[in-house]
């Protein structure tokens, strides 16, 4: 059933993208917003997350579990797909770079700047960077936006169905309001399993000569960060320099890496698939 429920949303999703589209998480923030989770202690923080994060996900498990027979299977598939969908988020990330890609085409490094500013997010920019430097961080910042909207939900719903999903989603909310350390520490928690294997997947989708060995490195390596495994994964035999760098490559680069992120897709789909038919996963 999960691979069900995993390939319907993802044809749903790339059916009902829009650009723009924000998730609406007002509604949780306001549940959070009465406690004053910045100024409670850590128990009152646990507390808190037990009551908002952990419970509501029980609560979801028990009632799909609960139901049965064609009937409750067949409600079960769309309660599933329709709140899985809502986690995974409609937003068309690739119309966000379209402009940026435009703007090298046109080889504009200003404009491909101000792009990445404002519709990609990068963050921690500044005007002394020189447009390698500015394309190799919207890259990162393409495959880090894969994993944080696609990968590690999909792992934690195969893990632990649409629950498992809505936990790891409600958790990343709890900490934007609570910037508790041990919150930090259990987001990296849950990123540390799908980040590698997708480290994994990129290799096997990708050049897997020159990068398997680097992900293979990172499988019991349990310090680095996510966004650490990939940049190294996938850029760390990039030895180009300003001077050598082609800004007409950077549109067919760009369209390289969201692809290879598609196989990678592709693959998680294949594995699930199989693991359906031969384990009755």
């Amino acid at each position: 059933m999960k691979f069900i429920v995993l390939l319907f949303t993802v044809l749903l999703q790339r059916q009902t993208k829009q650009q723009g589209y924000q998730r609406n998480n007002g509604w949780y923030l306001r549940l959070l917003k009465p406690f004053k989770l910045e100024q409670m202690g850590t128990r009152g923080q646990i507390l808190v997350y037990s009551l908002l994060v952990g419970l509501p996900c029980l609560l979801i498990s028990f009632g799909l579990n609960y139901l049965s027979g064609v009937i409750g299977t067949i409600v079960s598939i769309v309660v599933q797909v329709l709140l899985f969908l809502y986690i995974l988020g409609r937003d068309d990330f690739s119309s966000r770079f379209k402009d940026y890609k435009g703007c090298w085409g046109r080889q504009d490094y200003q404009g491909a700047y101000h792009c990445a500013q404002q519709f990609l997010s990068v963050q921690e920019q500044a005007q002394s960077q020189t447009p390698l430097q500015l394309h190799q961080s919207v890259q990162q910042a393409i495959v880090m936006a894969w994993f944080k909207r696609f990968f590690v939900f999909a792992f934690w719903f195969l893990v632990a169905g649409v629950s498992g999903a809505l936990l790891c989603l409600l958790t990343f909310w709890f900490y934007t309001q609570s910037n508790a350390l041990w919150v930090k520490s259990l987001l990296h928690a849950l990123a540390w399993a799908p980040v590698r294997l997708l480290a994994v997947s990129i290799a096997l989708a990708g050049d897997f000569v020159q990068s398997f060995s680097t992900a293979s490195r990172f499988m019991f390596d349990f310090e680095s960060s996510s966004q650490h495994v990939l940049q190294e994964t996938m850029f760390k035999h990039d030895e180009r320099t300003d001077e050598s760098f082609d800004c007409t490559q950077a549109v067919s680069e760009l369209e390289e890496s969201n692809q290879l992120m598609q196989r990678c897709a592709v693959i998680w789909l294949l594995v699930v698939a199989c693991l359906t038919v031969f384990a009755g996963f």
